[in-house]
């Protein structure tokens, strides 16, 4: 939050009633606006047309930018040739951006290949809704026009994503991925297993630039002094209230159940001994699911509900 102040004019914040501490850090920093939603269900749609709207009943031109809680931009954002073309920009125009995902340690980042551009970013217009696609999650978090004057690919601005430099935080979050789509786009546990599974981070990686971390002024701003790497994630929090919910049955296919996790919510696992054997399948082949082969196997799964 604070490192965001930096370069916010203003800090929307949309909380589910938290009991975290992190209410009354957002209301000490007077750039935070802070907004209530209390509805317990999770919905990015909900949590992104509530700060929009905040935001456009802020007067005058706006560039919206949408960070979640483990992203941030990095320290020098405003010395960069590409924050100024943001700045000039026209209403109407879009930003994408991609992932400098943190490494634990905090020394090295990696950058998924291929067509991993998110639209973070837009001069607004005061005129494009908010379309979220019919999904509850992974949908654009800005308004995004179905014909944008333009779209700039920014390349040298990364987000600074520490989904990963928690390896707790990060298992984590991939699992309450899994609850909540399931939940919610009923997508088959095989599906879910691939995308949200800690192997996919790549073998490649990069030194963090000291200028992504520290600021060149008097103050002496260190990134690093910011990140909350508490050991007891929240996340399970919400897994938990779904099986209190829903029943634990009714999630046993997901591949969640490491024990690390069972022990700490005081939980037994809910697998069979055949359900148990499919996730073991599923760890051992995740480095190299794409083969054709496995990608049969999973098809076959998929067939009998799996």
């Amino acid at each position: 939050m604070k490192a965001n102040s930096l370069w916010a004019d203003y800090i929307i914040m949309v909380d589910q009633m938290s009991t975290d501490g992190t209410r009354e850090m957002a209301l000490a920093n007077p750039k935070v606006i802070l907004l209530d939603n209390e509805d317990l269900t999770y919905s990015e749609t909900k949590r992104s047309e509530m700060a929009i709207n905040r935001a456009r009943e802020i007067k005058g031109d706006k560039i919206l930018i949408y960070l979640a809680i483990d992203e941030v931009l990095p320290a020098n954002i405003q010395e960069t040739e590409e924050w100024k073309m943001i700045l000039e920009s026209k209403p109407g125009e879009v930003f994408c951006f991609k992932w400098a995902n943190i490494l634990p340690g905090g020394k090295r980042f990696f950058v998924f290949e291929g067509n991993s551009w998110m639209a973070r970013g837009f001069h607004d217009d005061n005129i494009t809704p908010y379309n979220n696609q019919g999904l509850d999650m992974h949908t654009h978090c800005i308004p995004y026009p179905d014909k944008p004057i333009k779209e700039t690919l920014v390349n040298d601005i990364k987000i600074l994503h520490f989904a990963v430099y928690n390896e707790i935080w990060n298992q984590a979050k991939q699992r309450f991925y899994q609850f909540v789509d399931f939940d919610k786009n009923k997508r088959s546990c095989i599906t879910l297993s691939r995308m949200y599974n800690r192997e996919l981070i790549p073998d490649k990686s990069h030194p963090i630039p000291d200028e992504w971390i520290h600021t060149k002024d008097k103050n002496g701003f260190n990134l690093f002094d910011e990140v909350d790497d508490k050991e007891q994630p929240f996340f399970d929090n919400y897994v938990l209230d779904f099986i209190n919910e829903k029943g634990i049955e009714r999630y046993a296919h997901l591949n969640v159940w490491d024990k690390e996790f069972l022990k700490r919510l005081n939980i037994k696992d809910p697998r069979t001994f055949g359900i148990k054997l499919i996730h073991f399948y599923l760890n051992k082949t995740q480095s190299f699911y794409s083969c054709f082969f496995i990608r049969l196997i999973d098809k076959i799964l998929k067939t009998f509900n799996f």
